[in-house]
């Protein structure tokens, strides 16, 4: 991660003088170059200008560099986190591993809008959900493009009879940057247990895949909650069948020893 060249990215303010003073050059190498008798001193200013602004951007990330280490750091997550919770194609019968992804917005974090209009933050964060018969793991990533203290494994596994629901959350987010208010929404999936309570919860690139990856993980939920219960009616009906029948045996065997 290069994080120095990632903190210019996202503490950088407007065009630096040298990128200013390159774009002058070259629209002067351009008016030169159009004039007789001038050409070549028109030539000489457009590469000046434009290796003084290569030379200015080197030293700062772009955003589609952040995209590219975001996409490095995560790119093995659902090989990784098969080996972590033990996982082979055949557990995996219910639905394919989903993988969620997306800045994190909080007032702790280094925020820039591209030039490209995306939204982005110092910080990132990655998981995936392995839904298996009786389960649903989530192996978690959280890293920061500024700060390599901050890079954390995280996850759990949590059983469908303990889940209520999922669903996406949307909250405002603002940050002031010099005389410029940026607003937009920040997207959340949300993973909630039986109790109403939150037991996942993370910052997503919203879109219509994430609606519908919240209605198959609620069908999937809904459908294994009732597949469990109805295992359970089961098994306690063999259960009572079984003393029923012990009993009945017993009766039998008593009443033939009073014969």
């Amino acid at each position: 991660m290069e994080t120095k060249r990632n903190l210019k990215y996202f503490t950088a303010k407007g065009l630096s003088p040298l990128t200013i003073a390159g774009w002058i050059v070259i629209a002067i190498g351009v008016i030169l170059f159009a004039l007789p008798g001038v050409k070549m001193y028109g030539v000489i200013g457009i590469i000046v200008g434009i290796g003084a602004l290569i030379f200015s951007g080197s030293g700062k990330a772009s955003g589609d560099d952040i995209e590219y280490q975001a996409g490095e750091k995560i790119k093995d997550m659902i090989e990784y986190g098969m080996k972590r919770f033990e996982l082979f194609e055949k557990h995996l019968k219910y639905l394919q591993p989903l993988t969620l992804r997306g800045y994190e917005f909080n007032d702790q974090v280094y925020y820039k809008k591209g030039s490209d209009g995306k939204n982005r933050t110092s910080v990132y964060s990655a998981a995936v959900l392995f839904f298996t018969g009786e389960r649903i793991n989530i192996h978690h990533k959280h890293f920061s493009f500024v700060d390599e203290t901050v890079d954390e494994e995280l996850g759990g596994s949590y059983k469908y009879i303990d889940l209520d629901h999922a669903e996406v959350q949307s909250f405002p987010f603002e940050r002031q940057i010099g005389n410029r208010l940026y607003k937009f929404t920040d997207y959340h999936f949300v993973l909630f247990g039986k109790d109403g309570k939150e037991v996942f919860n993370i910052s997503v690139e919203y879109g219509a895949d994430i609606d519908k990856a919240c209605s198959d993980i609620n069908r999937i939920i809904d459908i294994r909650t009732k597949a469990y219960y109805e295992k359970l009616a089961r098994v306690e009906a063999d259960r009572k069948a079984r003393l029923e029948e012990a009993a009945a045996a017993e009766a039998a065997a008593a009443e033939t020893a009073n014969a």
